[in-house]
């Protein structure tokens, strides 16, 4: 195999911080959607937009436009996405509602039991750091005031 064919034959590719070496008619790295096995549970809830999606859970059974309605920046896709991977990671459970509702309603699963002290904890936490930023936003808001009434 000459130099030429053996670039062809072998491309190295960067994604992120790995790296892969795809050969022609092997399938792509990506096109795999088999789940990994891990070690540490913690990597069950990273991800963007997930820990949001746990936070809503913890507080009950949603349907998908509930969760939509919720989180209103994440797009269908994503939301979809991230529902499946934390159902196939055993935190959230899925299930049809009797008629006539006939929906699909997600919940936290047994599983993730254990989250639910920390997901209360995160939840009040933003609560209160809301407010903070509130009091903030009008702390600064009165100190323009002033600055522009001594100006004056």
């Amino acid at each position: 195999m000459s130099a030429p064919e053996s670039d062809a034959a072998m491309r190295i590719s960067r994604r992120g911080s790995g790296s892969w070496a795809t050969l022609p008619g092997s399938a792509s790295p990506t096109a795999s959607r088999e789940p990994t096995v891990t070690a540490d549970p913690i990597e069950k809830i990273e991800g963007r937009w997930t820990l949001q999606i746990l936070l809503c859970l913890n507080g009950g059974e949603h349907r998908f436009s509930d969760l939509r309605a919720a989180i209103p920046r994440v797009s269908a896709n994503i939301m979809t996405d991230r529902l499946r991977a934390l159902e196939s990671a055993g935190l959230v459970q899925r299930h049809r509602l009797a008629p006539p509702h006939a929906s699909q309603v997600y919940m936290l699963a047994e599983c993730a039991a254990g989250l639910r002290p920390a997901l209360d904890e995160l939840a009040r936490w933003r609560v209160d750091a809301g407010r903070a930023l509130d009091a903030m936003t009008i702390i600064d808001a009165l100190g323009t005031l002033n600055y522009e009434e001594k100006k004056a």
